[in-house]
Parts: structure tokens; sequence; C-alpha cells
């Protein structure tokens, strides 16, 4: 395959992800969490956007002066926007909670207890130092948030709430195109593509672990992705 066929096929293996992604969000919000259930969904949530900004920031201090400023520019841009949901995010809890919150107090006592991030698969995969890697975390997990993030949106009666989610929605697609980019320039052989395909296979069954974690599992979502991955 030439690397358009490449990312054509990626893409068309992302979709059972993705799928059961908006199933198990879906069904998360239609259950009605209770608020503290809310907040604590959505400090996760706001922690996730703040590694992914740490992360990204990470890989523009450390693009060489021979770097390409359009890369340079791109993950500037993701880095800035990364922030800006961290802000957001912050927001909507302040909305569901109805005051202020300490957010080094709330990014402490989310540490004490986990939940499950995708942010967490920049470490695991070691995209700091493989940019195969860092490629396909931003087409395949910024993809998914993508998609996950607008069925939130549509599926939230809260209007501050579902407006602020349409938004993060769509600047992460523009992520997962800056992956895709990316993947377009490193997937010219079969050796490359062998390998992007091995963790490519690899991360979307850590992202469907954590949809499990953080929305609602579901047997029908399950079946979506054993029918899909399980070989």
């Amino acid at each position: 395959m030439n690397a358009q066929q490449f990312i054509n096929k990626l893409a068309q293996d992302n979709e059972a992800l993705f799928k059961a992604s908006e199933m198990q969000v879906e069904a998360y919000f239609d259950s009605k969490p209770s608020q503290e259930k809310l907040v604590e969904h959505f400090v996760g949530r706001m922690v996730n956007e703040r590694m992914n900004m740490v992360e990204i920031s990470r890989q523009v201090a450390d693009l060489g002066a021979d770097a390409d400023p359009v890369e340079l520019e791109l993950l500037t841009k993701q880095a800035q926007d990364e922030a800006k949901h961290f802000r957001m995010v912050k927001e909507v809890i302040e909305h569901i909670k109805g005051e202020k919150i300490d957010v080094s107090k709330a990014i402490a006592q989310e540490a004490a207890k986990p939940t499950a991030k995708g942010a967490s698969l920049l470490a695991k995969y070691e995209a700091d130092k493989d940019e195969a890697a860092l490629a396909a975390y931003q087409f395949i997990a910024e993809g998914r948030a993508e998609r996950v993030w607008d069925k939130m949106a549509d599926c939230i009666e809260d209007s501050f709430i579902s407006t602020r989610y349409a938004k993060i929605a769509r600047d992460e697609g523009f992520h997962s195109k800056i992956g895709e980019k990316k993947l377009l320039e490193l997937c010219e052989d079969a050796d490359v593509q062998a390998r992007v395909e091995a963790i490519a296979d690899a991360m979307r069954m850590d992202l469907y672990a954590v949809s499990c974690m953080n929305t609602k599992e579901l047997p029908e979502a399950r079946k979506i992705i054993e029918d899909a991955y399980v070989h």
C-alpha cells in the first residue's frame, strides 16, 4: 500500500473503537449520574487535558533547530488548544458544583485516586521518543475524542456543558489531522506501516479500556470491539 491507502485503512479500522466509545458515553450520560459522579468524571477529563498539554509542550520544546516550521506551528497550536480545554473543563466542573474549585487540590485528589486517561498512553508508547507513536496517538486518540465529545454534546441536556464540548470536539478533530499529516510522511514503506499498525492495534484496545472505565461498559459495544479486533 502507498501511504494514503495505509492511512485510509487505519481510519477504517478505527471505526469500531469510535462507534463503541460513542455508545458507551451516551449510555453513561443517559444514566443521569449524580452531581458527585459528574464532578469526579470531569475532574478526570480536566487532568487528562492538562496531561496532553504538558506532553505536547515537551514535544515542542524538544524539537531541534532543524525542525519543520509547519510541524512546530501545528504542535504549538495543539498545546495551546489543550491548555484552553483544561480551562474549559474547569469551568464545566465549577458550573456543576455551583462554586469555584481549587485546581491544585482537585488535581492532587484525582492523583490519589486516578481515573483512566487516554493521555497516559503518550508515556506508555514513549511518544516523546517515537514520532510514529505520537502521530498514531494523535490520529486515533484525538480522532476518538472528537467523536466521543460530539456524542456527549448531543446527549447532554445542559447547554453550558454541551456547547463547550462541541467546541472541544472540533479542536480534537484538528489534532487528529495533525497526526494524519505526520503519518502520511512516515508511512512510505512496509516496515514502518507494519510497526504503526502494531501500535494502532494495541492503542485501540487501550482506548477501549479507558472508555469502559470512564463511561458505561455495554455488552453490545464489547461485541463490536471483539468482532473488529479480537482474532
